[in-house]
């Protein structure tokens, strides 16, 4: 699906310019005219290259989804000013020339892109500049800095932890089973978790997961983070201590990426912006541990909790990078107003 809308020249759509966000759990685009206003909307499931069934289902994921916005709007490829795809598994180099290729292919009237890991969509968020660096903590980690000289470094493949709300259903589900072995602390996750699942114990959980037939699948205990976060928050020390570890592993993960755009995080010269639907969630665990952590090693560094969603910072870097101004009514204007199951995952 290539898109195939053609226009008379005296019908031609007003400038648009396309934002796609893509991760793990789904896949959204926006087309947008140069004030941010939404033309289009799309909206697709994993457009990871590592994380879906298939790579020619994650281009699939990408490109129609983009299609979808892009006909909202009325417009096709080439009327896109300017585009910005922030995509999962834009790990190497040679991803990133993997995904133009399949772009000048499938969308071939699309000539001014960028393309770069998911965990730079939120960078703008924080002034505008898209100087900084994001955590963003939705199903996965995603982490990125970008220098005021326009050095970048992002987490990408180089994280060693399960981290973001598949780490926290998984380790919640550990607890409650190490509670039922008696070889962990008691958790009121254990009623949670049953509840939630509607199993008897910790077995009934484990079997649940793990059997060789008929198993949930895993990507089912991603819908368990708030379930934890909840609990954590009422006061539950084993999902603290899950959501502490969390927080100590990502904020080490913002030191290195830091690091590698030669700034120290401690310095105070780098904002930081929290991000993803677990950092953001109503339940505020993970986002309090996460400034604890970072007053803790960087407490010169001025810490904001985004107000919009990465793809709302994927529209800014659309419209910078065709040469709008990204400046505060641009900000202002650019905001999550879309249909309330859009953006959930």
């Amino acid at each position: 699906m290539t898109g195939s809308i053609r226009h008379t020249d005296a019908a031609r759509p007003p400038e648009v310019f396309l934002a796609v966000d893509a991760g793990n759990s789904k896949t959204v685009a926006l087309a947008v005219d140069r004030d941010g206003v939404v033309l289009g909307r799309g909206r697709g499931s994993c457009g990871d290259i590592y994380g879906a069934e298939s790579v020619d289902a994650a281009v699939d994921a990408v490109i129609d989804t983009a299609v979808a916005a892009l006909r909202g709007a009325g417009a096709d490829s080439e009327d896109v000013a300017a585009a910005a795809f922030r995509l999962a598994g834009v790990d190497y180099p040679e991803d990133a020339a993997f995904w133009d290729a399949r772009l000048r292919d499938r969308l071939p009237g699309l000539r001014r892109r960028s393309i770069k890991n998911d965990a730079f969509a939120s960078l703008r968020l924080i002034d505008g500049s898209g100087v900084g660096v994001s955590i963003a903590v939705g199903t996965g980690p995603a982490v990125a800095a970008r220098s005021a000289d326009g050095r970048e470094e992002c987490s990408g493949m180089f994280v060693f932890d399960h981290l973001g709300g598949s780490g926290l259903g998984e380790a919640g589900m550990h607890a409650v089973c190490r509670a039922w072995m008696g070889i962990g602390p008691q958790t009121s996750l254990t009623d949670a978790y049953s509840a939630f699942y509607e199993v008897g114990d910790g077995w009934e959980l484990r079997h649940a997961f793990t059997r060789r037939f008929g198993a949930r699948p895993f990507s089912d205990l991603w819908r368990a983070a708030r379930v934890v976060l909840a609990a954590a928050h009422a006061g539950d020390a084993v999902a603290q201590d899950i959501v502490a570890a969390q927080a100590v592993a990502f904020v080490r993960y913002a030191e290195w990426c830091a690091r590698r755009v030669g700034v120290d995080l401690a310095s105070g010269a780098l904002p930081v912006l929290l991000n993803g639907s677990v950092a953001t969630s109503e339940h505020p665990a993970m986002r309090t541990a996460l400034a604890a952590r970072l007053h803790q090693v960087a407490p010169a560094a001025r810490v904001v909790v985004s107000q919009a969603s990465p793809l709302s910072g994927v529209v800014l870097d659309a419209l910078a990078e065709g040469g709008i101004e990204v400046g505060p009514d641009v900000l202002t204007h650019v905001r999550d107003d879309h249909p309330e199951d859009f953006l959930l995952t």
